[in-house]
C-alpha cells in the first residue's frame, strides 16, 4: 500500500535535504511521487533491461516524469519486455508561485492563474502513442497543489525575467486520474455528447485546449474507440465506433 501522501513527501524532504537539490536530477515533487508509488526506499533506482528505473515493486517499473515524454521511448522498450509500467505524471491543478532572493528569503507568494488539467497530458501521452493499446502500460496522473520556487536573480527591475526555477514542492495530492484501458480514455470523453462531434465542440464542454482534445481523440481512434465520419467546414467530425459504444455501455 501506498504512503499517506503527507509521509511522501517528509520522505523526499529528508532525501533532498541529505543529498542536496538536484541530485540525480530529482526535484522534490519527483521524489514524493516516488515515494507514494514505491515506499519502500530498497526498490528505487533499480536495473532494468540496462536502464535505471525509478523503482520497481511487485506491480512493475515505476517511473516518474514530470515532462518530455520521448525521453521515455528507449526505456519503455526495454521495461516492457519484462513488466507492467506505470509512468506517474504530475498536474499542477494549483499552482503557488514563490520568489526567493539569492539567500533564501521567501519574498512574495501568489496564485498562479495557469491551471491544468488531465487533458494537459495528453500531448505528452500522444508521443508515446506506439506502446498503447498492445503493452501494458498505464498513466498515472496525479492532480496536486504544488509550490513553484524561483530565484530573483533575473533581469530587469524585479529581477523576475528568465528568473531561475529552483523547486516544486507538493502540497497537496487531490486525486489520482488512471489511464489503462480504453474505457480509462473515452472516460475522459465529455457525458451526453451530440453526435457527430468536432475536437472544438468537444474541447468547449470539457474546458480544455482544443489541441488536447484533438489528441486525446487521436489516442481514442488509435484504440478504436472512435473514428472520423466525415467534415463540417475544415474541422473532422467523429463518432464512436460500435466498440467505443460497447464499452460506454450505449
Amino acid at each position: 500500500m501506498p504512503l499517506d501522501f503527507s509521509r511522501a513527501i517528509a520522505a523526499a524532504e529528508r532525501d533532498m535535504g541529505c543529498k542536496g537539490i538536484g541530485t540525480l536530477h530529482e526535484r522534490t515533487l519527483h521524489l514524493a511521487l516516488k515515494y507514494y508509488f514505491a515506499p519502500d526506499g530498497a526498490t528505487h533506482e533499480q536495473n532494468v533491461g540496462g536502464f535505471i528505473a525509478d523503482a520497481v515493486t511487485e506491480d512493475g517499473v515505476i517511473e516518474v516524469q514530470t515532462r518530455n515524454f520521448l525521453r521515455l521511448k528507449e526505456k519503455l522498450s526495454a521495461f516492457l519486455q519484462y513488466c507492467p509500467v506505470t509512468v506517474v505524471y504530475p498536474i499542477a491543478e494549483t499552482k503557488w508561485v514563490v520568489w526567493v532572493d539569492n539567500n533564501g528569503v521567501v519574498q512574495s507568494r501568489r496564485r498562479s492563474p495557469k491551471r491544468e488539467s488531465v487533458y494537459s497530458a495528453m500531448g505528452e501521452i500522444y508521443s508515446l502513442r506506439a506502446f498503447i493499446g498492445g503493452c501494458p502500460l498505464r498513466f498515472a496522473l496525479c492532480r496536486v497543489e504544488v509550490e513553484q520556487y524561483r530565484c530573483l536573480n533575473g533581469y530587469g527591475r524585479q529581477k523576475k525575467v528568465r528568473g531561475e526555477h529552483i523547486d516544486r514542492v507538493p502540497l497537496t495530492l487531490h486525486d489520482i486520474v488512471m489511464l489503462e484501458t480504453p474505457a480509462d480514455y473515452l472516460a475522459l470523453l465529455p457525458d451526453d455528447l451530440p453526435m457527430p462531434f468536432t475536437a472544438a465542440d468537444t474541447a468547449k464542454i470539457a474546458k480544455c485546449s482544443e489541441s488536447d482534445m484533438r489528441m486525446l481523440l487521436n489516442l481514442l481512434g488509435q484504440l478504436d474507440a472512435v473514428e472520423k465520419c466525415g467534415k463540417r467546414g475544415r474541422a473532422n467530425l467523429w463518432q464512436l465506433t460500435e466498440r467505443g459504444f460497447d464499452i460506454m455501455g450505449r
